[in-house]
């Protein structure tokens, strides 16, 4: 099956680095067009509320956040090594100005 195929068929993992108001919010989007995400962060109190579908996002809805990781399209951890599942990887960590 080629990529495109794939693609079309929201057959592909994603994972994401860094899960802020940049990076949860990719993941919602992902999980809502029906692919399988898989985050990163380094923050443990923020890994563990996402996977109790809470969001500290104002952009995202904790009810929606919930119905997506209940269907297992949504998870999150603080272990790189959970990326190795991901067909494509987003980094999405602060950049520092000064």
């Amino acid at each position: 099956m080629s990529a495109e195929e794939h693609w079309a068929r929201r057959n592909l993992t994603v994972g994401i680095v860094g899960l802020g108001y940049v990076g949860l919010p990719l993941a919602m989007a992902f999980a809502q067009k029906g692919f399988t995400v898989v985050g990163v962060d380094l923050d443990v109190g923020k890994v563990a509320r996402i996977n109790k579908g809470e969001s500290y996002v104002l952009d995202v809805d904790s009810a929606e956040l919930s119905q997506q990781t209940q269907a297992s399209k949504i998870r999150a951890g603080t272990d790189y090594a959970t990326l190795s599942a991901a067909d494509a990887i987003f980094i999405c960590v602060p950049t520092p100005l000064g």
